[in-house]
């Protein structure tokens, strides 16, 4: 299958599945199925709209696939557009990390609590043992990073994870996943930035003139 005749699309009104009009049901479902696995701890806890577009569904398979759908995810609206000129303006896509959507948090994060959010995260505290962000984009603490923090969760590898602490249970960007070492280490006074280079995930000083 063609990888672009069905686009996935994260806009401001819910995630755009752009299909094409030859694409047949098996075929869309296995590409739905493959898409909500890859995001499964991104689309937890998460009410999610659904846009189709491009391809003009009957009734029948507009509910084969919300029946489809539903056990999957936790679906907010879904919508089916026939319009295959659809305005599709760069200022509504999350398509990078330097500017879009983003999630102001105010507080800490407590052992069981989840942030997610599409775009990127800002949280103004500290995140505990036990408690989770997971962002489509970058993810920057004001305070202490304690608990898991997933940056780039749709495949991002760009995405970067900041905080004035960084001392994370689990730290993941992308696919690529790294946990603390064992045993007290001590950390320094200055923020740190966690990130991709050549394939590993590194943690290097947040500093003016240092870094990426």
């Amino acid at each position: 299958m063609n990888k672009k005749s069905i686009l996935f699309k994260g806009m401001l009104d819910g995630l755009h599945i752009h299909v094409e009009p030859d694409i047949g049901l098996e075929t869309l479902k296995e590409s739905l199925e493959a898409k909500f696995k890859k995001g499964e701890r991104f689309f937890e806890g998460t009410s999610v709209n659904l846009i189709f577009t491009g391809k003009k569904f009957s009734q029948e398979e507009k509910r084969h696939i919300l029946d489809f759908i539903s056990p999957q995810i936790n679906l907010g609206t879904i919508k089916f557009s026939e319009n295959t000129n659809e305005e599709k303006s760069d200022s509504q896509y999350f398509d990078g990390i330097e500017e879009g959507m983003t999630r102001f948090y105010r507080g800490t994060i407590r052992n069981g609590q989840r942030i997610s959010y599409e775009g990127n995260v800002v949280v103004i505290g500290d995140v505990n043992p036990g408690g989770e962000v997971i962002a489509g984009g970058n993810i920057v603490i004001f305070g202490a990073l304690r608990g898991m923090a997933h940056a780039g969760a749709s495949g991002n590898h760009e995405a970067i994870v900041v905080a004035f602490c960084l001392q994370p249970t689990q730290l993941r960007i992308g696919s690529i996943i790294t946990r603390p070492p064992e045993g007290d280490t001590s950390k320094p006074s200055y923020p740190e930035l966690a990130r991709i280079k050549d394939g590993n995930l590194i943690i290097e000083p947040c500093l003016p003139g240092r870094g990426k």
